[in-house]
């Protein structure tokens, strides 16, 4: 396809998105779930809200960030990889739209000994924990969540997809949402990229004491969730 078709493609696309009313979720993870000698000792889950247009501007301005730092378009840019520079340039991009930030962190050493043999389980429950008191709370009708193609490659128990809509669906009787659930390879997501920075910035303040990037955050995070503290 030539870079007009492209562009007259992706401008119906975007034009077909703004008259939806559909809400936008990018959600990740940062840490790890393991429970080795050398794993993480916090884990966190983060989720970005927005409206249709607010998700299109959000591509466009990660784009210019990339550009500014000439960064390849076909390059992925993660928050535990970046200099200061790109990671504040990221962070500014970011709450500078009207977004809204949810995440939930755990201190692992509160996981009983049943959950960590099959850490799937445990994930989706920490997403259901911020996830559907948010969808109920916001009263969303049309509802598109993109998370990363490795989130549905589980190993036992109900995958992540079909976990969250029994729970949307029939847990929480939240019949008249449509929900459409995406997995993206994060190389070609921006959402997904801006989402990693996130996460990896509360991450950064639990797990090493670091806040100088959560304070960039703290004006759009809505909610800041712990589980296990008392541990």
């Amino acid at each position: 396809m030539c870079n007009t078709q492209a562009n007259k493609y992706s401008l119906k696309k975007e034009t077909k998105e703004l008259k939806l009313n559909k809400t936008f979720i990018y959600l990740d993870e940062s840490g790890d779930l393991g429970f080795n000698k050398g794993s993480s000792k916090y884990f966190v889950i983060s989720f970005i809200a927005m409206d249709a247009k607010t998700n299109l501007i959000l591509k466009r301005k990660i784009k210019k960030v990339k550009k500014r730092h000439k960064i390849g378009r076909d390059v992925e840019i993660k928050g535990n990889k970046s200099s200061h520079s790109l990671r504040t340039d990221i962070l500014k991009a970011i709450c500078s739209l009207p977004i809204e930030i949810y995440s939930i962190t755990t201190n692992k050493q509160g996981i009983n000994k049943s959950l960590r043999k099959d850490t799937n389980i445990f994930y989706n429950y920490m997403v259901n924990l911020i996830l559907v008191p948010y969808i109920e709370r916001s009263k969303i009708n049309n509802l598109c969540l993109i998370a990363d193609l490795r989130i549905n490659k589980v190993s036992k128990g109900m995958r992540f997809g079909d976990y969250l809509k029994y729970k949307i669906f029939f847990e929480n009787s939240l019949y008249k949402i449509k929900l459409d659930i995406k997995y993206l390879d994060s190389l070609i997501s921006y959402g997904l990229q801006a989402v990693d920075f996130i996460a990896n910035s509360i991450f950064k303040s639990y797990e090493q004491a670091n806040d100088q990037y959560y304070k960039a955050l703290r004006g759009r995070i809505i909610e800041d969730k712990r589980l296990y503290f008392n541990s």
